[in-house]
C-alpha cells in the first residue's frame, strides 16, 4: 500500500508507534464502531484493499451488520459510513462537526496546497471560498452559462461527424474545457492544444495522485516529510518534485486569473460569457479567494461530467435498446429530425429537461451504477470530544469516508443494483418516480461540503446526453474483418473511478441527423 525505504523505515515504525499510543491514551469509554481485526501498530494497514477499497468497506458493513464502521491505520481512526441515513445524520445535521478535511501531508504540508478549496480544512478560508462559489453557481445563476454550453456542445457534435473510433475521449476532453474554461475567466478555447487546457488537465492529475489513498507514505506518517532531500529513496516523495508540481499548480489558477483582470483593466477584450472571474472581480470580491474558486471549478467540475459522460457511453453501448427508447422518446416529442416541409427539425434545449423524462432517467441511472467518485473527499470530525452515533463512538480527529458506492449500490433502495436498469426511475406511466431516492443526492456529496458546482455539471451532462443521442448512433467499434470491438469494462482505482480506455464510434442515425448536425454552425452564429 505505501513505498517507505529501508533507510527510513524506523522512523515510519517510530512515528506509527508514537501514533498507537496516543490513540490508546484517547480511547473513548463508548465501544468504537464494528471492524475488521487490527494488528498492534499497524492497525488494519494489513487488510484495507490498495484498490477498489470501496467495495470492501460495503462488504463489510454487511459482515458486521452495521452501516458505520471503524478502521485504523497506524494510529489514524478512520469511519466509514455506509448508508445514505448515516450520511444525512452526520455530514448533514452535524454538519458543523464533520465539515473540515483530513490533513493529507503531502499536498496540504509538503505540497502547501492551502489555497485548493476542495482539500483545505473547515475554516475563514474554506467557508469564503465556497460562499463565493455558491454565489456563482447556483442554479439560477448557471442558467447564463448555457449559451456557451450549448455552442461548445454543438462544434463537438460537427467534429465527430468525421472523428475516428478514438476520438470520443478526446473530443469531449475539448469540449469540456472551452466550457469550463469560459464559465471560469471568459476565456476563448479554440485549439485542442489550448495552453490553459492542457495545463489545467496536467493539474487534474497531479492532484489525483496526491490524493490518491496509499499512494505516499507521507500521509499516512506525516512525520516522514522531515526526511532530508539527500537521502535516497522514493523519488515522487522528493522536496524537488513536490515544489515542481505546486509551481505547476498555482501557474494553473494564477495565470488566467491574471489575464483576465489586466484584460478588464485595459478594457481590450469583452469575455465571451459573463466569467465567474469578471463577476466577481466586479463585485469587489477579495482576489485570493476568486483565483483559488475559479481555479477549483476545473478539477472539480471536468472529471464529474467526463467521468460521467465516460461511463454513459459504455453503458449505451452495452444496451442498445435503451438507447433506441431514448431515440423514440427524442423523435416523439421534439418531433422529425426532417420536417415535412424539408427543414431539418429540432435539437435539444434545456427547456426540453421536463419533457424528456427517460433521458433523466438514463443519467440518473448512469450516476448510480458508476459513481465517480466512489468514497467521495474524505470529511474529518473536528469536534474537540467523542460523538456518538447509534451508542459508538466516533474520536476526535477521525476521519470519516461517504461510501457512496455502498449507497448506490444499496439492494433495499436499488434493487439488483449492479445491472443498468434506468427504469428504477420512472413510474407505470413513465414519468420520474419522484419516490425513488435521486442519486444526485448521493454522488455530489454531503452537507456544507456538497458539490458547488453541481447544477452546472449535470445540465452540462444532460444536454450532452440528449443531443448525441438525438442525431447519432453509439456503437462498438470494429475490427477491419469486421469483428467486433468490445468495451474493456475496467475501471481506475482512485480518487475518481475513470474507465480504462475504450473504442467506440458514433454514426449518424441518418442523413437528415447529418444535416441537423450541421444546421447548429449556423443555429450558433445567430444566437
Amino acid at each position: 500500500m505505501f513505498s517507505v525505504t529501508s533507510n527510513w523505515v524506523e522512523l515510519a515504525v517510530a512515528a506509527g508507534a508514537a501514533a498507537f499510543l496516543y490513540s490508546r491514551l484517547r480511547r473513548p469509554s463508548l465501544p468504537l464502531p464494528p471492524g475488521p481485526k487490527k494488528l498492534p501498530l499497524l492497525g488494519n494497514l494489513h487488510n484495507i484493499p490498495t484498490k477498489y477499497e470501496w467495495e470492501q468497506y460495503a462488504e463489510w458493513s454487511k459482515e458486521f451488520d452495521s452501516d458505520i464502521l471503524h478502521l485504523e491505520v497506524l494510529g489514524r481512526n478512520i469511519i466509514v459510513l455506509n448508508s445514505f441515513e448515516a450520511c444525512i445524520e452526520l455530514l448533514e445535521k452535524r454538519s458543523k462537526l464533520y465539515s473540515s478535511r483530513p490533513i493529507l501531508a503531502m499536498p496540504s504540508e509538503v505540497m502547501n496546497l492551502d489555497y485548493n478549496a476542495i482539500l483545505v480544512p473547515y475554516g475563514a478560508c474554506m467557508r469564503s471560498r465556497r460562499r463565493l462559489m455558491h454565489g456563482m453557481l447556483h442554479e439560477k445563476v448557471a442558467k447564463q452559462y448555457e449559451p456557451l454550453e450549448m455552442k461548445a456542445l454543438h462544434a463537438f457534435l460537427r467534429t465527430m461527424l468525421n472523428a475516428g473510433e478514438d476520438d470520443l475521449a478526446p473530443e469531449l476532453r475539448h469540449m469540456a474545457g472551452v466550457v469550463i474554461m469560459g464559465i471560469a475567466y471568459g476565456l476563448d478555447v479554440r485549439t485542442k492544444d489550448d495552453v490553459y487546457v492542457a495545463e489545467a488537465v496536467k493539474a487534474v492529475h497531479i492532484l489525483l495522485e496526491v490524493t490518491q489513498p496509499g499512494a505516499y507514505a507521507v500521509n499516512a506518517v506525516p512525520a516522514l516529510k522531515h526526511i532530508p532531500e539527500w537521502l535516497p529513496g522514493e523519488s515522487r516523495q522528493r522536496p524537488s518534485r513536490s515544489r515542481e508540481w505546486r509551481k505547476v499548480l498555482y501557474e494553473v489558477i494564477d495565470r488566467p486569473f491574471q489575464k483576465v483582470k489586466q484584460s478588464i483593466v485595459r478594457a481590450s477584450m469583452r469575455p465571451i460569457t459573463p466569467s465567474f472571474t469578471s463577476m466577481s472581480l466586479e463585485q469587489g470580491v477579495d482576489e485570493d479567494a476568486i483565483r483559488d474558486s475559479a481555479g477549483t471549478l476545473y478539477n472539480a467540475a471536468s472529471d464529474t461530467t467526463l467521468v460521467t459522460l465516460f461511463n454513459f457511453t459504455i453503458a449505451m453501448l452495452d444496451n442498445p435498446h435503451f438507447q433506441k427508447r431514448a431515440q423514440d422518446q427524442l423523435d416523439a416529442v421534439l418531433g422529425p429530425l426532417q420536417l415535412p416541409d424539408g427543414s431539418v427539425g429540432h435539437m435539444p434545449e434545456f427547456s426540453d429537461m421536463e419533457r424528456l423524462p427517460f433521458i433523466t432517467a438514463l443519467i440518473q441511472e448512469t450516476m448510480r451504477w458508476m459513481p465517480v467518485a466512489p468514497e467521495g473527499v474524505p470529511h474529518a470530525y473536528s469536534g474537540e470530544g467523542v460523538d456518538i452515533y447509534k451508542s459508538y463512538a466516533i474520536p476526535p480527529d477521525s476521519v470519516v469516508i461517504a461510501n457512496t458506492w455502498a449507497l448506490v449500490h444499496d439492494e433495499t433502495v436499488y434493487p439488483d443494483s449492479y445491472t443498468f436498469k434506468p427504469d428504477r426511475f420512472l413510474d407505470a406511466n413513465g414519468n420520474l418516480d419522484r419516490s425513488v431516492r435521486d442519486p444526485g443526492d448521493i454522488v455530489f456529496g454531503f452537507g456544507r461540503r456538497i458539490c458547488p458546482g453541481r447544477h452546472m455539471a449535470y445540465s452540462i451532462v444532460w444536454i450532452t446526453v440528449a443531443s448525441m443521442l438525438r442525431v447519432y448512433n453509439i456503437e462498438k467499434a470494429k475490427r477491419p474483418d469486421g469483428t467486433v470491438i468490445e468495451p474493456p469494462r475496467e475501471w481506475e482505482s482512485s480518487l475518481v473511478l475513470n474507465p480504462k480506455p475504450f473504442k467506440c464510434n458514433l454514426v449518424p442515425r441518418n442523413a437528415a441527423a447529418v444535416a441537423m448536425i450541421n444546421s447548429t454552425e449556423r443555429m450558433d452564429y445567430y444566437a
